[in-house]
């Protein structure tokens, strides 16, 4: 695996832990998902699947070496920049530069991820034997 990936799923990691300790601490707090402002359940249900389970789920098609790894991370963090960026739109008052730092961290993982692509597509030579 190279080493981008390796560092890309520690961050991934950490955020899922940031994640659920802030949602652990704050339960209540507000989600903005594409224009929308989201309190309790439905809030709860977006920061579960964008912020714990998308990033869990990229982590282990890394590790296992998932033909659609990078289309999954892709898309994944594609659909997070808009919401990024819909939310630095709409709701810049409110969240005010609590918004910056996962733009540009979806941003410096959509570069990564698309630059690492190829790693997914080959085939996985560490489980051959070398006979």
């Amino acid at each position: 695996m190279p080493l981008s990936l390796k560092v890309l799923n520690i961050l991934l990691g950490l955020w899922i832990a940031m994640t659920i300790a802030v949602t652990v601490s704050m339960p209540d707090r507000e989600i903005a998902f594409y224009g929308l402002i989201l309190v309790g359940f439905p809030g709860l249900a977006v920061v579960i699947v964008l912020d714990i389970l998308c990033p869990a789920i990229f982590i282990v098609s890394t590790i296992k070496r998932r033909r659609w790894g990078a289309k999954f991370g892709l898309t994944y963090n594609a659909v997070f920049l808009v919401n990024c960026l819909v939310s630095l739109w709409l709701f810049s008052d409110i969240f005010g530069n609590g918004v910056y730092f996962p733009f540009v961290m979806s941003i410096l993982f959509l570069v990564l991820i698309y630059k690492e692509r190829a790693y997914f597509s080959s085939p996985n030579l560490e489980s051959k034997s070398s006979y």
